[in-house]
């Protein structure tokens, strides 16, 4: 834009009063044409001496016309510094939005593999206690086995020599007058059963030979001279 100014705003005012009062001409000393673009002053022209409405009007045409160039190049300029002022500010806001992102993928990606590390670490301590359980029902069951053994061969060596079929076709030895335990000895010798805890039972009528019998003879118990027994699990 166009603007016009003095060298002292009060000088100008009582010389344009003091004109006024003579004449319709302006009289300012020092007039200056000048072209405020975007807070940037270039000095257009230099008017001194009285002049009238039409000779300003005329002087600020011819100065549009001499610097049409100046005031041209003086807006894009402008218009370059505003572009250039937007683009770095468009440029700011894509690093920033940039950044945010390359944060959260970085975020995402070590959430990712700290989540890897635990599934993995769990998964080793799951197989580490796989594998001592393992080693435990081997050891254990090694253990019982053992046991079972030298229980069979203790009771083997307990046992006396008398003839005793069993369903399954095996022949042991048995004394008349052992107790109703050296039945569950024999039993226990066959090796037949895969269970701890059974009960020998003898039907019609039904009795129970259970640990309170073990001690009588097998005449008290009403097993000689012969009997049938079964096998019951206990639960």
């Amino acid at each position: 834009m166009l603007d016009g100014f003095t060298d002292s705003d009060m000088a100008g005012d009582v010389d344009s009063r003091k004109s006024t009062s003579r004449s319709k001409h302006i009289d300012v000393r020092y007039h200056w044409i000048r072209n405020v673009l975007d807070s940037k002053l270039l000095q257009l022209e230099k008017v001194e001496g009285p002049k009238s409405p039409e000779e300003m009007l005329t002087i600020f045409q011819r100065v549009l016309e001499k610097s049409a160039h100046v005031l041209v190049a003086a807006r894009l300029d402008a218009e370059e510094r505003r572009t250039n002022v937007r683009l770095r500010e468009e440029q700011d806001a894509a690093y920033r939005v940039a950044l945010e992102a390359d944060q959260a993928r970085e975020r995402q990606r070590k959430e990712e593999q700290e989540r890897l590390a635990r599934e993995a670490a769990e998964a080793e301590r799951k197989q580490k206690e796989e594998e001592e359980a393992r080693e435990r029902a081997a050891h254990e069951a090694a253990e019982k086995e053992a046991a079972l053994a030298r229980m069979r061969e203790e009771k083997a060596l307990s046992l006396a020599a008398e003839p005793e079929r069993f369903w399954c076709g095996s022949q042991l030895e048995s004394a008349r007058e052992r107790g109703s335990k050296s039945l569950y000895d024999y039993v226990d010798l066959l090796g037949c059963l895969e269970v701890e805890s059974y009960s020998l039972v003898s039907n019609f009528p039904r009795v129970v030979h259970g640990p309170e019998k073990l001690s009588m003879s097998l005449k008290e118990a009403g097993l000689h001279p012969q009997a049938s027994l079964l096998v019951e699990f206990n639960s």
